[in-house]
């Protein structure tokens, strides 16, 4: 099973070393800068993929085919692979991968009329952190679905995260005409690439990981900046249109519940006696059941795989402090998204990371809350 490795850098970040605090050195964010909502940068290697062919040269010779930090093994390049070399193999791989590999994990593909992945690497062209991003995705991929070179590749996904967020604060675009588009495939392709590296590989206590996927939920969110008030309206103007036509097959957040949402928050209702909290749980089982009713309902064409990637940014923010509290209730409403989640465990950016969820869940709460869990724990039967 994966384990994420952290591998550390010597200063921490930017921000941190300005404030004079410090930095646990988090990537691709640290938790100060969560936590204060302060733009976060690494100083660290920053030289990756660029869209000239001079700089492309420069990062072949900033990341050695094998590297490796203390006390581990170095990272192994694939048999052939040579960074001395004019083009650099690895970003034709990856760049391939994106092309054929991984086209099923992106619904713009499902109908001639939208947006394809041509069309994406085009408008990457023109915004070198969209096309970091889209190849640090692909090295993601290729970490999962090819095991044996599972560092490798990982460790050239983060880097490429890495560069591609540096490269997008650095510019700081401005969401007008010109960048809407790149902005917006950015800040979807970075919450994908965000939800499988959390959930794919974990190591530590389950506690560690709810820090982290807290951590991912709230980058993840971000993503509402780029869809906020005036702005939805002005996007489906654009090529984007046809794609973000989808949302409408999602149901409204008022939809009655269905039998196994109606269950929990009764069950929410009983325990809790504080009305802001329950209205936050209403408001979280809302969405949940969303997620469900997309499913059961074969309303999306990739069974759902939207709205599951979806459910993260529906949530409220004090859903996401009460699972960051450990308040058991919204524990368990996160073992019910990791009993949706489960059942698309063929999907590579879930593999068992919905299991993981339910049986961590389980353990952490123990058997008084083993009722509350009775559903998704029936699911990973």
């Amino acid at each position: 099973m994966p384990r994420r490795t952290h591998k550390k850098s010597r200063n921490g970040c930017a921000e941190c070393k300005r404030r004079h605090v410090k930095c646990d050195e988090r990537r691709p964010v640290c938790s100060n800068c969560v936590a204060s909502e302060r733009r976060c940068q690494f100083m660290g290697p920053a030289r990756l993929a660029q869209t000239s062919p001079s700089n492309s040269q420069e990062y072949a010779s900033a990341s050695p085919a094998t590297t490796s930090s203390p006390g581990q093994e170095p990272i192994q390049a694939p048999s052939g692979f040579s960074e001395d070399a004019p083009v650099n193999m690895l970003h034709v791989e990856l760049l391939h991968n994106l092309l054929v590999e991984t086209a099923s994990w992106v619904s713009a593909t499902h109908r001639p009329s939208e947006m394809s992945f041509p069309n994406m690497l085009q408008i990457g062209l023109g915004a070198p952190y969209l096309m970091n991003m889209l190849l640090a995705i692909s090295a993601l991929n290729l970490s999962i679905t090819r095991p044996d070179r599972q560092d490798f590749y990982r460790h050239h996904a983060t880097r490429l995260q890495n560069y591609a967020l540096s490269n997008f604060n650095s510019l700081s675009p401005e969401f007008d005409e010109q960048n809407c588009i790149p902005i917006f495939l950015f800040a979807s392709t970075l919450g994908m690439h965000l939800l499988c590296d959390t959930l794919v590989f974990r190591d530590g206590l389950f506690e560690d990981f709810l820090d982290r996927f807290v951590q991912y939920i709230r980058l993840h969110q971000g993503i509402r900046t780029v869809t906020a008030e005036g702005r939805w309206n002005f996007l489906q103007q654009t090529a984007l249109g046809p794609i973000l036509s989808l949302g409408a097959q999602i149901p409204p957040m008022d939809v009655e519940f269905g039998p196994v949402c109606r269950e929990l928050f009764e069950r929410i209702q009983v325990s809790e006696s504080d009305e802001a909290r329950i209205k936050v749980y209403h408001q979280t089982v809302q969405a949940l059941q969303t997620v469900m009713t997309v499913i059961d309902t074969g309303l999306s064409s990739n069974g759902g795989l939207n709205a599951l990637i979806a459910w993260p940014v529906l949530i409220s923010r004090e859903f996401v402090d009460l699972v960051s509290s450990r308040q058991g209730e919204a524990l368990v409403i996160l073992a019910y998204y990791g009993a949706l989640i489960h059942a698309r465990r063929d999907k590579w950016i879930f593999t068992d990371g919905g299991r993981f969820l339910v049986e961590s869940v389980t353990q952490y709460l123990g058997p008084s809350w083993h009722e509350w869990l009775e559903w998704p724990r029936k699911v990973l039967t």
